[in-house]
């Protein structure tokens, strides 16, 4: 593993069931993308929470990650896929995201506390180079954590 490569492991304190297997940096494009892999063995069926051989792996998946100096930051993984007994083959829960979500959960929370911070949306998503829409739907999904977490 190259000294990049551990330092991105480090700085994502991932998992131990996956590893950065690359990190491609592009001056030209002003982006990082981090290529995270999983290491194998068992996973948990994101259903019924029971742990299941890889059936395979889903296409390749990009998530947008906080940036790495002025550099758009990108995590991408080919996520596996669980043979439940029970529930078939499911794609499992990466732990940096959540379901269906194009960024990564420190991504969200720092968004989250820049349109806190911001006095519109619009500056909001200026400064986070995303769309309305786009920030619409993370402020969605932080009200729904919070109100899982108060349950």
């Amino acid at each position: 593993m190259s000294s990049l490569q551990q330092h991105y492991q480090l700085l994502l304190g991932s998992d131990p069931a996956w590893k950065v297997s690359d990190v491609i940096v592009s001056a030209k494009k002003k982006q990082v993308v981090i290529l995270i892999g999983h290491r194998g063995g068992r996973v948990t069926c994101p259903e019924c929470g029971k742990q299941c051989t890889i059936a395979d792996h889903a296409p390749a998946r990009s998530w947008r990650h906080l940036d790495t100096m002025q550099f758009e930051t990108r995590l991408r993984a080919r996520v596996p896929r669980s043979d439940c007994p029970s529930c078939g083959v499911k794609t499992i829960q990466v732990p940096w995201a959540s379901k269906h979500s194009r960024f990564t959960l420190m991504f969200e929370a720092m968004a989250t506390d820049v349109l806190k911070a911001c006095s519109t949306v619009s500056s909001a998503t200026q400064l986070l180079r995303i769309n309305w829409d786009t920030a619409n739907r993370m402020m969605e999904r932080a009200v729904d954590r919070d109100v899982k977490r108060r349950s």
